[in-house]
C-alpha cells in the first residue's frame, strides 16, 4: 500500500515548542524552512533575540519534502544573464551560485549534522543531441568565467553512470552532493534551538503591520512587536501575509515517489554510477537511489496545478518505467508533494519592500541556495546599507495576470507539453539517423 507522505519523514523526530510565543522579539522570521532557520542562526549568533512562526508543524513543507540533491545553478542560462544583466551580473551570478553549494556543505560538515550527505555528483542527462551541445556550449563559458568540476559524458560512455538507452550523453557535476532533507532540516533547526532561537510551529502570521519603528505581528491568538521582520516563505507564500510577494512568487508542485526495496544490487545495476540525475526536458525528471542504496526516488512535474498524490502516482510511475523499464512491475512505497516557490525572472531574491525583507523565489534549485540566501538576508538585516549578495540585484518581478492563485497553470501545462512534444520529434528523428545501417 502506497502511503502518502514523504518517505524522509519515515521514522524521525517532529520538533513542537508548548510554549507560548513571546510578546516581543529583536527579529520575526515567517518561516522555519532552510531559509527562515538558516537566517534565525545568523541573527542569533548575532545578538539577536529571534523568533521563528510557521503556519505549519515545523518541517511541514518543502525543505523536508524535496529530493534532496546539492547543487549549485539556478534557471537562466550565463547567455541569458549576459543578455539581461550584463556580463559582471552574469558572472557574479555564476560565482555566488557555486559559492551556495559550498556554503552549505561546509555548514553540513562544519557543525556535523547527520543528514547521509553523499559526494553522488549529479548528472544532467540530454534529452536531445541539440541539448547536449547546448550543455557543452554552456559549461565552456561558465568554465571560463570560474573553472569547477564539471564534464561532459559522451552518449557512448552513459552506461558507467545509468543503465537505460534513454539520453544522448550529459554533463556530470563532480561537486554536487546529495542528502536526507528532513534530518538535514532537524539538524539546522538544533543548531538554531542551541543558539538561542525560538521556534514555534502551528502558529500563522495573520497580519504584518508597521508599528512605531518597526513592526507587529499577528497570529492566531496573540501579536508580537518587533524591530525587524524576514519573510522566508517561497512557495508557501499567502497573500493574507504579503500581497507583495505573492504577486512576485508562483507555487508550482513538484511530485515524487519512491520505490519498494529493490535491493543495493539491482539499484547499483540501474543506477552504477549513484549520482542523482536530472533530464533537460521541459517536464523534466529527476531521481536518485535513497540513502541506504535499496530504492530509487524519482520526481517530475506530474502537473504544473495542484492534483492529489494519488492522481499523480501513475504519471510518475509511467515516467519511472520509461527510463528504466524492468520496473514495470514494481511497487511504490512512497508518494507525495510539495511546493516549489518560482519568480518570474526564475532567479532567487533577497531584499525588502516597505522594511520588511525577504528571500526566496529558488525555482527548485534550493537545498543549496536556501540555507545560503537565508544567511545572506540575516546579513542584510544586520547591515542594510552594505550589499552582501547579487541576488539582491535580480529583479523580483510581479505579472498583470498573476495576484497569488496561479489559476492560468493548466493552460501552461498545455504549452510544455507542446514542448515536449517538438522536443520528442526532435529526439525521433536523431535516434532514426542512429539506427540508419
Amino acid at each position: 500500500m502506497t502511503q502518502f507522505t514523504p518517505y524522509w519523514w519515515q521514522n524521525q523526530p517532529q520538533y513542537r515548542n508548548t510554549e507560548v510565543p513571546p510578546t516581543k522579539a529583536d527579529c520575526v522570521v515567517v518561516g522555519a524552512g532552510f531559509t527562515g532557520l538558516s537566517a534565525a542562526l545568523t541573527l542569533a549568533q548575532a545578538g539577536r533575540d529571534v523568533v521563528v512562526l510557521d503556519s505549519q508543524a515545523i518541517g511541514f513543507g518543502a525543505s523536508t519534502r524535496n529530493g534532496g540533491m546539492l547543487g549549485s545553478g539556478h534557471k537562466v542560462s550565463v547567455a541569458d544573464a549576459k543578455k539581461h544583466y550584463g556580463s559582471d551580473i552574469a558572472a557574479q551570478l555564476h560565482c555566488e551560485a557555486n559559492g551556495s553549494l559550498d556554503f552549505t556543505k561546509s555548514l553540513i560538515i562544519d557543525h556535523k549534522i547527520n543528514c547521509d550527505l553523499q559526494a553522488s555528483g549529479r548528472l544532467r542527462t540530454a534529452w536531445t543531441p541539440q541539448d547536449y551541445s547546448a550543455m557543452a556550449q554552456a559549461n565552456r563559458s561558465l568554465q571560463k568565467i570560474e573553472p569547477f568540476a564539471a564534464r561532459m559524458i559522451k552518449p557512448n560512455a552513459m552506461t558507467e553512470h545509468i543503465n537505460t538507452p534513454l539520453y544522448f550523453g550529459g554533463l556530470l557535476y563532480e561537486g554536487h552532493a546529495c542528502v536526507q532533507p528532513r534530518k538535514f532540516h532537524y539538524g539546522l533547526l538544533k543548531l538554531a534551538l542551541d543558539a538561542g532561537v525560538k521556534v514555534f510551529g502551528d502558529q500563522p502570521a495573520h497580519s504584518v503591520k508597521p508599528r512605531g519603528s518597526g513592526f507587529c505581528i499577528t497570529t492566531k491568538n496573540q501579536s508580537i512587536d518587533c524591530e525587524q521582520v524576514l519573510m522566508a516563505t517561497n512557495g508557501y507564500t499567502q497573500s493574507r501575509v504579503s500581497k507583495f510577494l505573492a504577486r512576485r512568487v508562483l507555487p508550482v508542485p513538484s511530485f515524487i515517489i519512491v520505490t519498494e526495496e529493490l535491493g543495493k544490487d539491482q539499484v547499483q545495476a540501474l543506477l552504477p554510477g549513484g549520482h542523482c540525475m536530472v533530464e533537460t526536458r521541459q517536464r523534466f525528471c529527476y531521481y536518485r537511489p535513497t540513502p541506504c542504496g535499496k530504492r530509487i526516488m524519482l520526481g517530475a512535474r506530474a502537473a504544473l496545478h495542484a492534483i492529489t498524490p494519488a492522481q499523480s502516482l501513475p504519471i510518475l510511475q509511467s515516467k519511472l518505467i520509461e527510463i528504466f523499464p524492468s520496473l514495470k512491475n514494481t511497487k511504490m512505497s512512497h508518494c507525495w508533494t510539495g511546493f516549489t516557490g518560482f519568480s518570474f525572472s526564475k532567479l532567487p531574491n533577497i531584499g525588502s519592500n516597505n522594511g520588511i525583507f525577504h528571500a526566496l523565489g529558488y525555482c527548485g534549485n534550493g537545498v543549496a541556495m536556501a540555507p545560503y540566501l537565508g544567511h545572506k538576508a540575516a546579513l542584510k538585516m544586520l547591515h542594510p546599507q552594505e550589499q552582501h549578495s547579487v541576488f539582491e540585484q535580480t529583479p523580483l518581478q510581479s505579472r498583470s495576470y498573476h495576484h497569488g492563485s496561479p489559476w492560468y497553470m493548466p493552460a501552461a501545462s498545455a504549452w510544455y507539453q507542446t514542448k515536449d512534444w517538438w522536443d520528442n520529434r526532435q529526439r525521433q528523428q536523431a535516434l532514426n539517423q542512429t539506427r540508419r545501417p
